[in-house]
């Protein structure tokens, strides 16, 4: 990584994967999140929180961005963000405004004083959404009419109430079928519309690049004008 290309912290692969392929349908190339953004995977949220403070304190010379999925209510996880960044364990280190008491709709930009450059959040997918993550993005950039999302949609919850009619079925201390949360039923969803897409299986990702998935809806294009806002990306004027 270019000493010169500043970073933006994200929780996982599928982020720098998602985040790479809507900047390059704009235009901008970051060769999977290496050039003009170098995207970094932190692996889980906690890992992505515990970092904010000093991810923020080491980027004096660049602004540095976080995006976070909101997974739970939205009053929440900005609370946890809030907390990472307040700095009120560290007296050398002041922000010029106080955190607002939400996030605003278009992201947050924040600023060190006596910094020259702004840190940035967002919350995925819009900022605003309890419960809301990565894939909930998915379905604004799906074609409208879409004759497989519905189905993807009722085929995953049908999957859930199958594995919990079966282990109904099953004693107490015997083990049970397993399938995902119910906090995941998006995640879910979404895997198994790309699964019966033209290449099963194929990445959130690869299927923004494969034009599988548009890249132009309001939710992602706000998040694009963050990204713009923040580290005055080139080629992103139109958005």
């Amino acid at each position: 990584m270019a000493s010169d290309v500043p970073i933006l912290y994200v929780e996982g692969k599928d982020d720098i994967s998602v985040v790479s392929a809507l900047l390059l349908r704009h235009g901008l190339d970051t060769r999977r999140g290496k050039e003009h953004l170098f995207i970094k995977d932190l692996e889980s949220v906690d890992e992505l929180l515990k970092a904010m403070p000093d991810a923020v304190k080491a980027a004096r010379s660049l602004p540095v961005g976080f995006v976070v999925d909101i997974d739970i209510a939205c009053s929440q996880r900005w609370q946890a963000v809030q907390a990472r960044l307040n700095f009120a364990s560290d007296p050398t280190t002041k922000l010029e405004t106080p955190l607002p008491a939400a996030c605003p709709p278009g992201g947050y930009f924040g600023k060190v004083k006596d910094y020259p450059h702004r840190f940035g959040v967002w919350l995925m997918p819009d900022c605003q959404s309890d419960g809301k993550m990565l894939e909930d993005l998915a379905p604004t950039l799906m074609t409208q009419g879409d004759p497989l999302w519905a189905h993807a949609e009722s085929a995953s919850l049908e999957a859930a109430k199958l594995v919990d009619a079966a282990n109904r079925q099953i004693p107490e201390h015997d083990r049970k079928w397993k399938r995902y949360s119910n906090q995941l039923r998006m995640k879910a969803s979404v895997h198994t519309w790309l699964a019966w897409q033209r290449e099963p299986g194929i990445e959130f990702g690869a299927a923004i690049n494969a034009h599988v998935l548009r890249h132009d809806s309001d939710q992602a294009k706000g998040f694009l004008r963050w990204l713009r806002d923040l580290y005055d990306l080139p080629g992103l004027a139109h958005i």
